[in-house]
């Protein structure tokens, strides 16, 4: 079901891994290595802002499909709590500049966060609605922004001094969110309708639900997100900015594979967030297993141009990422595997305290791995800790799930020949289509 809509979506989440991958490589040639490696460590410090306002944005994506004759209602706080939140963080984010004056990365990384707030409530609305072509276009264009602005900046001021590169592409950056962010909600109020849907209004009984599910979604969301960052920050604690960096070029080039594979739980969200348990069950357990398909295939093709890729960033400055990357490639494999299985507790069973608890021992044990590991083996270390806690993170969510749903577990990961056949079938078509072409 769906098949033709979810190889387009695989074809949208390529194409804006190409674009993270473009923006980074461009973004490595033109900026010193230290300099790289502090914007793309202020980004994932943004992230971290949305992946706490996620939380509270699932609620309203959690309650849409379960209430849609209470949209406006639902919206209306959404918008209410969101635009609220935003103005706040923003003028928090002013002062601590103004009173704290701190790292430039830092700093931006604050100005940012509400404008990743609203693109993630967006999305979110958009991904309950069921707008899966529409939620592919907006989540390529922060980097399509991004790309068209950096390449006319650096067309127009190639010979920069050093210094001041930094600072304007930060400035570009901010620039593209706010333009990523306006289509996003003209997108969504025209697809909910417009009308009634553009109101801020305060409903308690949305209040509840929110401070309820969402407080406990987002500690799920923010501790998964540390959890997945955990080796990245523990690096940065440990060794160079230049290290940081080079680790980072093999950080972002795995994490490829993730942006593609998120394309089955996205196309999975809306059914079994509306399903029964038992269906969800069932949903659940192969959109898994063809996440396990899908992500060792393309973990294969990664591996194969992973050399291209760094000679691309520059093989004199990042070549060093090549041996990190390899070892981090199989834990991302489980890593898309476990987001999968994850859904099933936060969309079918409104638990999202399961994936606290787990992302917390995961942290712990990726923490304690980093502070033996990093030591002794540098960026090694840090990639071995990474793969090893999502060894531990998937064996933990195959072993709750089990309990919680009272089915077969061997069912997420035993893959059958039937989860082959839209692979094959679709190199059948291939062929068939090439051969009378020829």
């Amino acid at each position: 079901m769906g098949r033709k809509l979810t190889l387009y979506s695989f074809a949208y989440r390529g194409l804006s891994s190409f674009l993270t991958f473009a923006n980074s490589a461009i973004a490595a040639r033109y900026l010193p290595t230290a300099s790289r490696g502090e914007f793309q460590l202020s980004t994932t410090v943004a992230t971290l802002g949305q992946s706490f306002s996620g939380g509270y944005t699932n609620y309203f994506s959690y309650a849409l499909p379960r209430r849609p004759h209470d949209k406006a209602q639902i919206v209306q706080m959404g918008n209410f709590v969101m635009y609220l939140f935003s103005i706040a963080v923003w003028l928090c984010a002013l002062a601590a500049i103004w009173i704290w004056h701190p790292p430039l990365s830092i700093a931006y990384a604050m100005v940012g966060i509400p404008f990743t707030f609203l693109f993630g409530y967006g999305s979110k609305l958009l991904n309950s609605l069921g707008e899966i072509s529409w939620l592919n276009r907006v989540n390529i264009a922060q980097a399509v922004a991004f790309l068209a602005l950096y390449l006319a900046f650096i067309a127009s001021h190639w010979h920069m001094a050093p210094e001041p590169r930094l600072l304007w592409t930060f400035r570009i950056w901010l620039i593209s969110w706010a333009v990523c962010v306006a289509l996003t909600l003209a997108v969504t109020y025209q697809k909910l309708g417009f009308g009634e849907t553009l109101k801020c209004r305060f409903h308690r009984t949305e209040w509840r639900g929110l401070y309820r599910y969402g407080t406990a979604s987002s500690l799920a969301i923010v501790t998964g997100y540390v959890n997945y960052r955990t080796d990245f920050w523990m690096l940065a604690l440990m060794h160079s900015a230049t290290t940081l960096s080079i680790y980072g070029v093999a950080v972002a080039a795995a994490e490829i594979l993730n942006t593609l594979t998120q394309t089955i739980a996205t196309m999975v969200f809306h059914r079994v967030t509306a399903a029964s348990v038992d269906d969800a069950g069932a949903i659940t357990e192969s959109a898994s297993r063809q996440t396990l398909v899908t992500s060792t295939f393309a973990a294969c093709a990664l591996a194969l141009g992973m050399p291209l890729i760094v000679l691309v960033y520059s093989w004199h400055k990042y070549g060093g990422s090549l041996g990190p990357f390899y070892v981090l490639l199989p834990g991302l494999v489980l890593k898309a595997t476990a987001n999968v299985i994850a859904q099933y507790f936060t969309n079918a069973l409104g638990r999202p305290t399961a994936l606290t608890w787990v992302n917390l021992a995961v942290i712990a044990a990726n923490g304690l791995m980093c502070l033996g590991l990093i030591p002794l083996a540098g960026m090694y270390g840090a990639s071995i800790a990474s793969t090893l806690s999502y060894v531990l993170e998937l064996a933990l969510y195959i072993t709750w799930y089990r309990r919680a749903s009272g089915r077969d577990s061997k069912a997420l990961w035993r893959v059958t020949r039937g989860d082959l056949a839209p692979y094959l079938d679709l190199v059948h078509k291939v062929r068939a289509r090439l051969a009378r072409t020829a």
